[in-house]
């Protein structure tokens, strides 16, 4: 059954609200997704990928801060399939930073719903908190991380959890990793809430609501 555009979005919608919003993975999730600086577009092909960040890297930068581009007919089972897709998504990422000569104006982050759940540490388990409905590319803009790295030039930086959206929280993997102090809060409620039951109502967001056209 191919997964219609409004089914594709339907998805994304839980994922954020039963999922992230839910669990507190980040407390300003819901302020980020109702504030309309997130897009989201639904893509049918990888060829359709670059000339659509091409397009959102046009818009006023007061216009988006995040931009999420969602594959539902991207291969979504096993492992190599997400394996395969973050592959691509860094292929992206080098294309966007060498059409910019180094200073693109956003960074890409690789979504799947067959990302490894590795809960050994906070940091590994952030994959496991990445596993979308849908293969998805997570474009965030780069001044933004700038802004919540803020103006410690180096050394241990402390991240003001009130100024994250949830797509920044989400996204602070490269050139920052995520803050220690949110990606320790999310691990602890992981292993509260249960990875096999967690797991569960992640894959459930798979499935098509057959009360939607398609």
């Amino acid at each position: 059954m191919t997964t219609t555009d409004e089914q594709a979005l339907a998805r994304s919608d839980r994922y954020l609200r039963e999922f992230v919003e839910a669990l507190r993975l980040c407390p300003y999730a819901r302020s980020c997704r109702e504030s309309g600086r997130l897009q989201r577009r639904v893509l049918r092909s990888r060829d359709d990928a670059l000339p659509a960040i091409q397009q959102i890297e046009t818009l006023p930068e007061q216009a988006v801060e995040v931009a999420l581009l969602i594959f539902p007919d991207e291969p979504a089972s096993g492992e190599q399939s997400a394996r395969d897709f973050v592959s691509f998504c860094a292929g992206l990422r080098e294309r966007m930073f060498a059409a910019h000569a180094g200073d693109a104006p956003f960074y890409c982050v690789a979504f799947h719903p067959e990302l490894p759940r590795d809960l050994l540490d906070a940091h590994r388990a952030v994959q496991f908190i990445r596993r979308s409905p849908d293969p998805t590319l997570q474009l965030v803009r780069a001044s933004v991380l700038q802004a919540v790295r803020g103006d410690n030039g180096g050394g241990s930086r402390y991240l003001d959890t009130a100024k994250l959206s949830l797509e920044e929280a989400m996204a602070l993997v490269s050139p920052l990793s995520l803050a220690d102090r949110i990606s320790e809060t999310n691990f602890a409620t992981l292993q509260r809430e249960g990875p096999d039951r967690l797991e569960a109502l992640l894959a459930s967001f798979r499935r098509i609501d057959e009360r939607m056209p398609s």
